[in-house]
């Protein structure tokens, strides 16, 4: 199947070109968080973004935000994915994984 074979970035690309359209529409306001690690000339590292959380905020109409993880089809979440969703969830914020675009679609 191919949708076994989309890899998580081009899902992401997507669902930010999606999400830039609906911004410019006035619909949404969306953050997309980038995670992770940078090799310095030293040979050491810059981490930036927080450990967990999602690939996307967004901010819609009526003081609802969405926490946005992408997975493709085989995709799991990390602990630190798992715990990140615990606690926005346990106050109350939505959080989701999509694997398409049609799946975040469908939520908003």
């Amino acid at each position: 199947n191919n949708m076994d074979k989309i890899k998580e970035k081009d899902i992401q690309y997507q669902i930010e070109q999606y999400l830039i359209i609906q911004e410019k529409q006035g619909k949404l306001v969306f953050q997309k968080n980038n995670s992770g690690a940078l090799k310095t000339d030293k040979g050491g590292f810059v981490r930036f973004g927080k450990k967990g959380a999602p690939d996307f905020l967004i901010f819609l109409p009526n003081n609802k935000t969405i926490h946005c993880e992408v997975k493709n089809k085989k995709g799991k979440q990390s602990i630190y994915q798992k715990e990140y969703q615990r606690r926005v969830e346990k106050l109350g914020h939505k959080y989701i994984i999509v694997r398409s675009l049609d799946d975040l679609i469908k939520i908003l």
